[in-house]
């Protein structure tokens, strides 16, 4: 009888910190699974404005990075390296901060009004493919994008006046809280 008494005394005395063991991953599972839920709830919210700002044509592409249509890439300031659209009035600009150019910011801005603006959505993955046409007083230029959920963007910016394709790739923002700085264009 001692005996399992006192198998009963430890087993009772063992319990309570098996508990709290079982409560720190209990605990640990918990905040995982909170911070799931607020990634989830995040990804949601930026997909909505994602939607918002393709469906109203109203963003900015802030590049961080520029292709050449030989495959050249360089990373650029994504403040003055953008595309453009606000609903009919569209920007591409290119800069650098190591000159000066024509615009400004060294490099080149042509703005004019966005005709021909489709866009298709993939149901599947929620990414986004819009085409437009931007009508300048030096040409005229093809603009493809691919927008993803996330706010990740590529835009190909192909101009009718030189042979040539330049891709930006960045972020999506709404113009209100988009940080870029448009030089003079032509």
């Amino acid at each position: 009888m001692k005996r399992v008494i006192s198998i009963v005394v430890v087993a009772v005395l063992a319990l309570p910190s098996f508990s709290q063991e079982l409560s720190k991953k209990e605990r640990k599972q918990m905040e995982k699974e909170l911070k799931k839920e607020q990634q989830a709830e995040e990804a949601a919210r930026m997909a909505e404005m994602v939607d918002m700002m393709v469906t109203h044509q109203r963003f900015v592409l802030e590049a961080d990075r520029l292709t050449d249509k030989r495959g050249n890439t360089v990373n650029v300031i994504s403040t003055i390296n953008f595309v453009a659209a606000d609903s009919i009035h569209g920007v591409v600009q290119i800069g650098s901060n190591s000159y000066v150019g024509s615009n400004g910011v060294g490099g080149v801005t042509v703005e004019g009004p966005i005709t021909d603006y489709n866009y298709k959505k993939n149901k599947k993955n929620g990414t986004y493919s819009i085409n437009y046409t931007l009508g300048t007083r030096v040409g005229t230029y093809d603009i493809q994008m691919s927008v993803f959920r996330n706010g990740r963007a590529d835009a190909t910016v192909t101009s009718m006046v030189w042979s040539g394709k330049i891709r930006y790739s960045g972020y999506l923002f709404p113009p209100g809280m988009s940080k870029v700085y448009k030089g003079t264009s032509f």
